[in-house]
Parts: structure tokens; C-alpha cells; sequence
């Protein structure tokens, strides 16, 4: 059993609830199911735009090199990278609060949590768990979460969905949830033009040097 969990949102934060806000394509879902797990008497809201009021809870963020989030965001599409797909993603980046990471990754209420630090490695998000909430996940609770969204679990789990419209309402798990790429880091490599990754990398250029992406 867990320590501590039973009030523990209303103790630290004054409210039961904790939101789990990140852009798209940035492992979002699997921290919003842990998160889901560990504090089932909290009401856990993903969302993928960052609102003032967010400010009076507990916020969990995640987010990735965005040229990668922008690369998998085609793919569960079924989409191919051309310019013009390019911009469309942008622009519906743009709409669900991007730049929002950069407003809040200060805040005392808020906790960061890097793609590339937790991809294949879920021990970086319990411990960052641990340090913020002031609690304890023991290793055999660890392991069965690793082990239930680990993203063999997860293809499993969503096999039956044809496309990303189709979505597991419990866990938000959709179809399509895992690219070919199977959730690689910067991948975004070879899977753009290097026209493409100059035009992303200036359009991005604030996050990337915020989060010392070089």
C-alpha cells in the first residue's frame, strides 16, 4: 500500500485534483494512467492546454523534442510529412498550448517530466513523483505499473481501435497510440528533410533552447 495518498491532494494542494497537462505526443497518457492509478481518489484532468486556474493544483507535465512530437502526431494520422502537413501540425500545436510549457516549467505547482528522461525508464517519473507529492511508491507497485503501460501492454491493450479516433475512454488509450518508431528519441532525424528540420527548428527555436535541446 501506498503512504500518505489518502488525502494527499487535499493536504498539499487544498483541492482534490491534479492536472496532467503537456502538448501533444509526449507520453502524456502514460502519466496520466499512473497518475490515475496512484491517486485514485483524486480526480486526475489531462488536458492539452494550460488555463490560469490551473495554477491553485497540482500540475504534471510532460514534454519531448517537438520535432519528434510533430513527427509521431503525423503518424498517428496515417498522415505523410510533406510541407504542407508540416503546417498543418503546427498550427494545431499552436491551438492546443505549446507554448505553454514555457510559461509555467518555473512554477512551484508544477512538475516537468521529460520524455527522453522517462522513455524505456519509468523510475525517473515514480522518483519525481515521490520528491513532489512527498510520498512513497513502493517496487512492487512500481513494477506493476511498468509493467501494465509498458508499450507492449499498450499495443495490446489497443489493438481492436483502427485509427486514433478510436480510444479507450478509461485509460484515453487510442489506436495508432504507438508509432512504427515505437516512441524513439529523435527520430525526427530521418524521418524529415533537412529543409523540414531547419524550418521546424526555427519555428521551435525558444523551446529547444529552453529545454537545452541542441
Amino acid at each position: 500500500m501506498l503512504k500518505n495518498l489518502k488525502n494527499m491532494c487535499q493536504t498539499i494542494f487544498g483541492k482534490k485534483k491534479i492536472i496532467q497537462y503537456s502538448p501533444p505526443r509526449t507520453g502524456s497518457t502514460l502519466v496520466y494512467n499512473i497518475l490515475r492509478e496512484l491517486f485514485s481518489h483524486c480526480k486526475i484532468q489531462k488536458t492539452h492546454n494550460y488555463e490560469d486556474k490551473f495554477d491553485a493544483y497540482p500540475v504534471v507535465v510532460t514534454y519531448r523534442h517537438p520535432l519528434d512530437s510533430i513527427a509521431s502526431s503525423i503518424q498517428r494520422y496515417g498522415r505523410t510529412p510533406s510541407d504542407e502537413e508540416i503546417r498543418a501540425q503546427i498550427r494545431e500545436f499552436d491551438k492546443t498550448g505549446i507554448g505553454d510549457i514555457l510559461k509555467i516549467r518555473n512554477q512551484s505547482n508544477v512538475l516537468m517530466l521529460k520524455y527522453e528522461e522517462f522513455y524505456n525508464r519509468y523510475d525517473y517519473i515514480y522518483d519525481l513523483l515521490e520528491k513532489f507529492f512527498s510520498i512513497k511508491i513502493p517496487a512492487d507497485q512500481r513494477k506493476r505499473l511498468s509493467d501494465g503501460y509498458n508499450m507492449d501492454a499498450v499495443k495490446q491493450m489497443t489493438q481492436n481501435f483502427d485509427d486514433f479516433r478510436g480510444y479507450n475512454k478509461v485509460t484515453q488509450l487510442h489506436g495508432r497510440h504507438i508509432s512504427e518508431h515505437k516512441g524513439e528519441t529523435y527520430y525526427y532525424k530521418s524521418y524529415f528533410s533537412p529543409a523540414q528540420i531547419e524550418y521546424l527548428k526555427n519555428v521551435y527555436k525558444d523551446i529547444l533552447d529552453a529545454f537545452d535541446y541542441k
